[in-house]
C-alpha cells in the first residue's frame, strides 16, 4: 500500500517522455520521482530526451498544470508566430523554407510535429554554423523546444483527486485544454 505507483509513472513516461511535460503533487511521488539513482523516469535511448516535470503543493497541482499548460500554449502560438513570419521574409535556404512551411501544416500532430521540428532544427543550426540566422530565424531557434507538440499531464494521488484538488481538476477539465490525468489509487487516500 501507498507509494507502489511506480510503475505507472515509468510506463506512462515510456510512453510519452520525450515529449511529456508534468506537473506532479507533492507526495510520495515527488520523493520516489526525484531520488537520483532510484527515479522511475525514463529518457528516450535514440534522443536523451526524457519527462520535465515539476512539483507543487497537493494543493493546487492541478492549477499548477493548468498554468503549465497555458504557458505552453502561449509560447507554442509565439514560435508559430515566429515561423510564419521567417516564411513571409524568406528568410532561410529553401529547404529551411521546405521545413517551415511543413511544421506549419503539421505542428499539431504529435508524431510529426517531432520529426519536422528536428529536422528543422538540424537546419537551423547548420545555417547558424555558416552566417548569422536572421532574426526571424533566431526566434524560432530559441523556441525550438516547442517544435515538438508537448503532451501536458498532470499526476497526483487519490486525496488530491477526489479531495482537496478536486476543485482545481474540475476547472482544469471545464477550460476544454489538451491535458491528460494521472491519478494514483494509493488505497491510503493520499496526496500522492
Amino acid at each position: 500500500e501507498g507509494c507502489g505507483e511506480t510503475p505507472y509513472a515509468k510506463l506512462l513516461t515510456q510512453l510519452f517522455g520525450k515529449r511529456m511535460i508534468l506537473a506532479n503533487a507533492t507526495g510520495c511521488s515527488s520523493i520516489w520521482g526525484a531520488t537520483a539513482g532510484w527515479i522511475p523516469y525514463t529518457v528516450d535511448k535514440k534522443t536523451g530526451r526524457g519527462v520535465a516535470w515539476g512539483n507543487s503543493l497537493f494543493e493546487d497541482n492541478a492549477e499548477y498544470g493548468l498554468g503549465m499548460v497555458l504557458s505552453v500554449n502561449q509560447r507554442r502560438l509565439h514560435v508559430t508566430k515566429c515561423v510564419e513570419a521567417a516564411i513571409q521574409a524568406r528568410v532561410g535556404s529553401a529547404e529551411v523554407q521546405s521545413a517551415l512551411v511543413q511544421w506549419l501544416e503539421k505542428k499539431d500532430d504529435k508524431e510529426i510535429s517531432q520529426i519536422v521540428g528536428d529536422r528543422l532544427q538540424g537546419l537551423l543550426k547548420l545555417e547558424a554554423e555558416a552566417k548569422a540566422l536572421p532574426a526571424e530565424l533566431k526566434e524560432v531557434w530559441r523556441l525550438r523546444d516547442l517544435l515538438a507538440r508537448p503532451s501536458m499531464w498532470m499526476m497526483g494521488g487519490d486525496g488530491w483527486s477526489n479531495d482537496i484538488g478536486f476543485g482545481g481538476i474540475d476547472h482544469a477539465v471545464a477550460l476544454g485544454e489538451n491535458i491528460n490525468i494521472l491519478i494514483l489509487d494509493t488505497e491510503v487516500y493520499s496526496n500522492t
